[in-house]
């Protein structure tokens, strides 16, 4: 299959349950699933030639996002991976390590390596938020992936017209919303095309054959139910082909959220990013089968394999730490967890400071523009902010076309959308101005009755 290589940049934080549950310990993703991407592309799903080819039959493949560490792409810990209990600093890799001669080892479970063994970890905000109940004045948190962080995906297609093919791309790249509680301070996200992929697997026949789950795995049985088994990796698998004291895996449930049709779809089975699986004395056919993808749901992402990959050939070696900027020496670096909780504090309202200023500037200069009444435009550009267009392409089509070109022709029309464009924060920019300016005017019609 051909490959073409996206990246997501963060604009703002991202919230991503694990689970659909709305109660409880949630705990968070450390990875964007391919499904948000194929939700985006969705959206115009009766505008395509062919969208039975682009979503259900698995020649285009949505893949999951990973973080990027200075530019390169990473792929969660491998769970061969494990330590002294005592001490990190050296690693052992169980696929060529005697573990017979090693007492109390520990396994990686947590964070990124690069092709070359450098690591790096997922940071969250927690942000501790209020519902809005007489009765049971609840609270509720959130843990989401920080802001100015950049994630890669690829979106691998096959046997696509052409012309759906860019219609995928143009759904996709650009500003974006994704994650949970998009229509308030999350989920802004800006997607580009960027190129070709690294091969960093051998996909030689060997005796042994290493199997790395990059995405998660549904396998199903021969009666199509959910199943664990991994001889349902491939056709003609026997248990005999598989080195189950060499492999590692952990396995989870989750239930997606079908936002078209506001339910939940079946519960799924999985095993998950990181795991690996030895094969031994398999076929060619066999092989190829395995490159293709395996199990269910392919054009969510899941179900890819790296065979024999470059950074689970070393018996022991020790990570490579991530290069982060120097720290100025007047500065004070914030480790407590308090600490680091006021300064989010302190930022957040700074930002909201500056975003009013803006705001604020912007009316009193322009406000005799827009002195005609217009309380219904605002109030229709206001609920764009909650979708998960570009804002500014979105406000630009609406007072652009229909009965609205006429109440925003000439210079009010350019005059918003350059300052949309101008600003840190268009989204939120433009949801405050639509608020703020029909006050505006009835604030001058109660002193013309004044007088």
């Amino acid at each position: 299959m051909q490959e073409l290589i996206f990246q997501v940049e963060f604009l703002s934080d991202i919230v991503l349950p694990a689970t659909s549950n709305t109660e409880g310990n949630i705990t968070q993703l450390d990875f964007i699933a391919g499904s948000n991407f194929l939700g985006m592309a969705a959206k115009e799903y009766k505008e395509y030639e062919n969208s039975f080819d682009v979503f259900h039959s698995g020649k285009l493949r949505f893949g999951d996002a990973t973080i990027l560490n200075n530019g390169k792409q990473t792929y969660k810990m491998p769970l061969s991976f494990f330590h002294k209990k005592s001490e990190s600093e050296q690693v052992f890799n169980q696929l060529i390590e005697d573990f017979s001669k090693l007492d109390q080892l520990k396994q990686f479970r947590n964070g990124y390596i690069t092709k070359d063994k450098e690591i790096s970890f997922i940071e969250y905000n927690y942000s501790q938020k209020s519902a809005y109940n007489k009765e049971n004045r609840r609270m509720f948190g959130y843990s989401a992936m920080r802001s100015g962080t950049t994630w890669q995906f690829t979106l691998k297609y096959d046997g696509i017209t052409p012309n759906d093919l860019e219609r995928v791309k143009t759904n996709l790249i650009g500003i974006k919303r994704l994650g949970k509680s998009k229509s308030a301070e999350y989920g802004e996200v800006k997607i580009f095309l960027v190129g070709e992929n690294e091969e960093i697997q051998n996909s030689e026949l060997k005796e042994e054959v290493v199997l790395y789950v990059k995405s998660r795995l549904s396998l199903v049985n021969e009666d199509g139910n959910p199943s664990y088994e991994l001889k349902y990796l491939c056709e003609g698998l026997k248990e005999e082909n598989i080195v189950y004291e060499k492999s590692q895996m952990r396995t989870a449930t989750f239930t997606p959220y079908n936002g078209v049709r506001k339910t939940k779809d079946y519960e799924r089975v999985c095993i998950n990013k990181g795991s690996v699986i030895v094969l031994n004395n398999i076929s060619k056919t066999q092989l190829d089968s395995l490159k293709n993808g395996v199990g269910s749901y392919l054009s969510e992402g899941f179900g890819e394999l790296l065979i024999n990959p470059s950074f689970l050939e070393a018996n022991r070696f020790s990570f490579i730490e991530s290069k982060k900027e120097k720290v100025k020496k007047d500065a004070v670096k914030l480790t407590d967890d308090t600490a680091l909780f006021l300064q989010k504090r302190k930022n957040t309202k700074q930002e909201k400071l500056d975003l009013s200023n803006e705001v604020h500037n912007f009316i009193q200069e322009y406000k005799s523009l827009y002195s005609q009444k217009m309380n219904s435009q605002w109030g229709t550009i206001r609920s764009k902010c909650a979708g998960e267009e570009d804002i500014y392409e979105s406000v630009k089509e609406y007072i652009s076309h229909g009965i609205a070109e006429e109440k925003w022709k000439g210079s009010k029309a350019t005059t918003l959308l350059e300052a949309i464009k101008r600003s840190k924060n268009p989204r939120e920019f433009t949801k405050l101005l639509s608020m703020q300016m029909p006050k505006v005017k009835e604030s001058q019609e109660e002193k013309k009755d004044e007088n």
